[in-house]
């Protein structure tokens, strides 16, 4: 080297060296020292310098070599990891120049290391919020698309799986009870397993994130990094990050996520935090799609079924019952002397005959059966698959069921419960959801008007044969 750039090399933060091909590294500067822990002051082994390159890198680096060897190029960059000779490990951009003999042969190169690992690692960062923001934005979009929310919520344990390159991540939602712990989402190695557990509050560190309502980051190894009143983590050698669920300012679950000793940061627990948040949204919306959409098909004061919901649902069995070739049987039933109690008792006690009644009609029908309040004091319970012969059967077992109950007054007395019932069968006797209706209603009318507590089934209107 010449005496003005070797001054030059001796005051530079980079690393600068000359490499002969035959002989290996003849020259460097203190800059170099620092970065490799590698002090040269004689030629050393050739190969000394690409054995500093980490194995993947060192095709590139070949390749370099050579186009600078041939003279196809006067200057080569590229950037390498090196492993340091205490194995650290470092970034750094080189700047390669070829370096001739006298007759004009490439028998080495110069050399300019610089220490690029702040700027990747910046760069990195830069990437890696980039990418959780296009994550957050893409999930918020899908939860704006949809209310299903399963497919949600799984998404965003796949994906902040994926993105945090955790172990597991799951979500978790805080029991009626107060509580236990429901995993509702789970994506990773151990996902099976956590979808099997239910913690309770104070057994776990998901339980203590959501009693406190503070996100935590945890590492099992790290014992002094981990505040005294946090519970051990479950599992030996882990990093855990937890974010609560908070949903109408209460805290409702946790996610978590579960990796490596020390794997995780700081921004990585504001992202998980940014992710709890679309996930208390979800089920949130979910929460009120599911209350608005009961509010559209149930009664509120006896939960039964409404009477849009009877005649929509009832129309598309029939259809079905038509397509399928069986039955459907319906049973109007009127609850008896319900005014005489409202005079009497007040309507308080009123309604709690009404829901009493639902509660005898629920307890001695199928499965397949449902009831539906059609109007006032009057009920429609629907019976698939339930033929003309047996549908007086059923009726009587229903008003059975509602008779064995009692209301209980105020006063500590108790009033016994009748209901009249009048039904009619699709397609054996009605012809369509028109003449079903309208014949149980007129069959129930007549039980009514013959002092109640009964059951009728009469075919007011008989199917015409198909050939008239």
């Amino acid at each position: 080297m010449q005496p003005d750039y070797r001054r030059l090399a001796e005051g530079s933060a980079d690393a600068v060296f000359r490499w002969l091909f035959d002989s290996g590294l003849s020259h460097v500067n203190p800059g170099f020292v620092r970065m490799t822990g590698y002090a040269v002051d004689s030629p050393t082994d050739p190969g000394l310098l690409r054995n500093l390159i980490e194995p993947p890198a060192r095709p590139e680096f070949d390749g370099v070599i050579e186009r600078l060897r041939q003279g196809a190029v006067t200057m080569e960059t590229m950037v390498a990891q090196l492993m340091r000779r205490d194995g650290g490990q470092v970034w750094v951009e080189f700047s390669l120049i070829p370096v001739h003999d006298g007759r004009g042969e490439v028998i080495g190169v110069d050399g300019v290391g610089r220490d690029v690992s702040q700027h990747l690692a910046v760069a990195d960062q830069l990437s890696r919020r980039t990418l959780e923001q296009a994550v957050l934005l893409q999930v918020q979009r899908e939860l704006l698309a949809q209310l299903d929310l399963m497919p949600t919520l799984n998404k965003i344990v796949e994906r902040a799986q994926r993105l945090l390159h955790a172990s597991t991540c799951t979500v978790f939602l805080l029991e009626a009870d107060g509580i236990s712990l429901r995993p509702l989402a789970s994506a990773g190695d151990f996902a099976e397993e956590l979808m099997t557990q239910r913690p309770r509050l104070g057994e776990s560190f998901t339980g203590w994130v959501v009693e406190h309502a503070v996100p935590q980051k945890v590492d099992r190894t790290s014992q002094d990094a981990r505040p005294a009143q946090v519970p051990a983590t479950p599992v030996e050698d882990e990093s855990l990050l937890c974010a609560p669920l908070e949903i109408a300012g209460q805290v409702a679950g946790a996610l978590l996520v579960s990796g490596q000793p020390d794997q995780y940061t700081e921004n990585d627990l504001d992202f998980l935090v940014a992710l709890a948040q679309v996930a208390s949204l979800a089920i949130a919306n979910s929460q009120t799609f599911d209350q608005v959409q009961r509010q559209a098909t149930l009664d509120n004061l006896t939960g039964a079924f409404n009477r849009h919901f009877l005649t929509q649902n009832l129309r598309a069995e029939l259809a079905r019952a038509d397509r399928l070739g069986y039955s459907v049987g319906l049973l109007m039933v009127d609850v008896d002397n319900l005014k005489r109690v409202n005079d009497d008792h007040g309507h308080l006690v009123g309604d709690e005959l009404l829901k009493a009644v639902v509660e005898g009609l629920r307890a001695a029908g199928r499965e397949t059966d449902w009831v539906a309040r059609y109007g006032g004091d009057e009920f429609a319970v629907v019976l698939p698959g339930c033929p003309p012969d047996q549908l007086p059967t059923v009726g009587e077992k229903l008003r059975r069921s509602v008779a064995e109950r009692r209301l209980r007054l105020p006063d500590g007395g108790s009033l016994g419960i009748t209901v009249s019932l009048g039904g009619s069968v699709f397609p054996e006797i009605a012809r369509n959801l028109d003449e079903l209706l309208a014949q149980a209603d007129a069959n129930e009318l007549r039980a009514k008007q013959a002092n109640g507590d009964q059951v009728i089934i009469e075919a007011l209107a008989r199917r015409e044969p198909a050939n008239r």
